[in-house]
């Protein structure tokens, strides 16, 4: 319907364009007239100009929104559809507006054949005043349905053009996300390159003193790491047990001083394997295997300070159990 109303114009546009006759000069108004459809016309022309500008503008935007996709590769794959979607949205609009310059340029090729034919048929036409009022009716309202439909072609672009920045600030926050997800595989991986078999005196060495340090979740993650591969299998497991008390995990700290003592109950660290033990039981309130500990360290390693640690909790013990049967 509007490409039919479009026709009309560009035939009543010539008609208005052409050279005045004798009732034109008697009249005063009709070149005005004619040229207020002209303008009209040079202001589709800028309509049209304006929109091609906006499209590019809608383009750049896609275009910039490909590169991020691009950048990010399959981690955002899922975009991919989204952004087809949009690519979709612009090839549709884009096509509406190639239809519309279309129509634009059928009426400009086309006025200077209706300007011929509209000197034609004035010289046989009567009632020139009525039939340029009818034709100025006609056109003022064919230019008001085009507006309209132009704005309508406006507000769609502004809507899409808000879809597309919601989109683009999604993505943005996606790629924060993904930016975080890598940087913390990063750090794992950096954090396991110390893996190499050939190389586990030095691990080994860099564990105790990272637990010296208190760098204490390094120091654990090298620490079960030797224990996997096997080496010193006693000492390791005895300061993933420090690792653990330290870190106030007692049941797994028990665990690992019973697998190192089990491996080695002649290591050097033995007392404090044991009093780290009973504080281990005392803390997960088991005062009767802090007890049977406490009594164990003093009898086989009486002259060292831990002994006397433990013989101050075996008082305290035995104190609490007394005042409980009295």
């Amino acid at each position: 319907m509007l490409r039919s109303k479009v026709f009309a114009l560009c035939l009543i546009l010539p008609l208005l364009g052409g050279e005045p006759s004798a009732f034109e000069s008697q009249s005063g108004a009709t070149k005005k007239d004619i040229k207020n459809l002209k303008d009209a016309s040079l202001n589709l022309s800028s309509l049209v100009v304006d929109l091609q500008g906006r499209l590019e503008a809608l383009e750049q935007m896609q275009y910039g929104i490909q590169s991020l996709y691009d950048a990010q590769g399959q981690k955002v794959q899922k975009l991919s559809e989204e952004l087809e979607a949009q690519n979709i949205f612009m090839q549709e609009t884009r096509a509406r507006l190639e239809v519309l310059k279309d129509q634009f340029e059928q009426l400009r090729l086309t006025q200077a054949q209706n300007e011929e034919n509209y000197r034609s048929a004035m010289k046989s036409l009567d009632g020139l005043g009525e039939k340029i009022k009818e034709v100025s009716q006609v056109g003022s309202a064919l230019n008001d349905l085009v507006l309209k439909e132009f704005e309508s072609v406006r507000a769609e672009f502004a809507k899409q053009a808000d879809v597309i920045a919601k989109d683009q600030e999604n993505i943005q926050k996606l790629s924060l996300e993904i930016e975080k997800i890598y940087e913390e595989k990063k750090k794992i991986a950096e954090r396991n390159a110390f893996k190499n078999p050939q190389k586990k005196l030095d691990v080994f060495k860099e564990a105790k003193s990272m637990y010296w340090g208190k760098n204490f979740d390094d120091a654990r993650i090298r620490f079960a790491w030797l224990l996997e591969q096997g080496y010193e299998k006693a000492e390791s497991s005895f300061f993933l047990g420090q690792i653990a008390f330290r870190q106030r995990r007692y049941n797994d700290a028990i665990v690992y001083f019973k697998q190192s003592a089990v491996l080695n109950d002649k290591a050097s660290y033995m007392p404090v394997l044991l009093l780290h033990t009973i504080k281990s039981f005392q803390a997960l309130n088991d005062n009767k295997s802090a007890l049977t500990f406490a009594q164990s360290l003093i009898a086989y390693y009486p002259k060292s300070k831990e002994a006397a640690q433990a013989r101050a909790i075996e008082k305290k013990i035995k104190g609490e159990k007394s005042d409980a049967k009295s």
